[in-house]
């Protein structure tokens, strides 16, 4: 009797095992205006993109910050598409070089990021392109002694393990 008791009790506690299935979850689409990731002007909807995707933009984020340029080049595409928050318009920018950056930077002494969140938004069923939205303050000190502190709303975009584009969004922070 015993045995038949086990038994019953052991099928039970077998038959009740939960079972998780995790489904990711999608939505959203972006319109690119025909870019070359898609031509038709939109994406599929939207997921949660890769860890290995942010690396690479925080890794790009932060080279900037530390004034690591050639850091910046290695983890580049040779153009950058690059949406400045202070001046209006997109720019080709030749990321094959440090010359863009020693030229963004040459009035700098030093740069003090303080990251806010970070988020990554994938294209469902695409292995190879995130957007990593990056929301921060950035505290420049300028060679000449004064300082100017801004909070930004950054898009970099990761395509095949590279940066391939960087959307500015800023204000003034103080």
């Amino acid at each position: 009797m015993k045995k038949i008791l086990l038994l019953i009790v052991l099928t039970i506690s077998l038959g009740c095992e939960t079972k998780t299935v995790e489904i990711q979850k999608s939505g959203g689409v972006w319109y690119l205006g025909g870019d070359d990731q898609f031509p038709e002007g939109r994406s599929p909807k939207a997921v949660i993109g890769s860890d290995d995707d942010v690396e690479i933009a925080l890794a790009f984020y932060n080279a900037y910050g530390d004034m690591e340029l050639e850091k910046m080049v290695e983890l580049s595409e040779d153009i950058v598409k690059f949406h400045p928050g202070d001046i209006a318009g997109v720019f080709d920018v030749d990321a094959s070089n440090t010359d863009f950056l020693t030229e963004r930077q040459s009035n700098f002494e030093s740069i003090k990021r303080t990251t806010h969140n970070v988020t990554p938004i994938a294209v469902e069923d695409s292995e190879n392109y995130t957007v990593v939205s990056i929301n921060f303050t950035e505290e420049i000190t300028y060679k000449d002694g004064s300082t100017s502190s801004t909070h930004y709303f950054e898009r970099i975009h990761v395509v095949n393990d590279k940066v391939n584009r960087v959307v500015q969004w800023m204000r003034p922070w103080e």
